[in-house]
């Protein structure tokens, strides 16, 4: 087989490229398998968010969809749906807590492309941003408190406080979502 020198040079440099993409696809998902154990995201459960968002407005969907899981869980059991379990509220309420801390590193400048609900809002009230955040892991803490010291009436009152903290921040630095009729 006779091949010309600039053929030979572009396989060559295929295959190299071919190799290098190997390599980062492999780490990636090596990193991303490690994820559930210690990494940003240490829940188990699996959330899914629109099929169109990629990198950091993903990660930050999924992180707001899993800490939506948490309020309806602890959600069920405040309003009696479900049985009050004092333990399953401060697990629940520590993982949104969690989440929280680590929220404004999802956040990066220039973050803001659909499918993000994010208004640009965000970077431009950096403070605020950050400030209603702070709020949001404190009323955490305060429910997950009240679900280990097993007091309904307080772990309700905190749960109302959560909720509340949320949706200000919903308010104020999320595009409203359209109504479905």
């Amino acid at each position: 087989m006779n091949l010309p020198m600039k053929n030979i040079r572009t396989l060559s440099i295929a295959f190299f490229a071919g190799f290098v993409a190997l390599f980062v696809a492999s780490h990636v998902a090596h990193a991303q398998s490690k994820t559930g154990k210690n990494g940003l995201f240490p829940t188990k459960s699996v959330v899914i968010a629109q099929k169109s968002a990629t990198g950091v407005v993903k990660m930050r969907m999924d992180h707001m969809k899993a800490m939506g899981t948490e309020m309806k869980r602890i959600g069920a059991m405040v309003r009696g749906k479900k049985r009050f379990d004092g333990s399953k509220i401060a697990a629940a309420s520590e993982k949104i807590a969690d989440h929280g801390r680590k929220s404004s590193k999802l956040f990066p400048k220039g973050s803001w492309q659909n499918p993000t609900r994010a208004l640009p809002k965000i970077w431009k009230d950096w403070r605020g941003f950050t400030r209603a955040m702070n709020s949001m892991v404190r009323s955490a803490i305060v429910l997950a408190e009240s679900g280990r010291a097993g007091n309904k009436a307080r772990a309700n009152t905190a749960f109302i406080a959560l909720g509340k903290s949320c949706g200000a921040c919903h308010r104020n630095y999320r595009v409203k979502k359209k109504k479905s009729r």
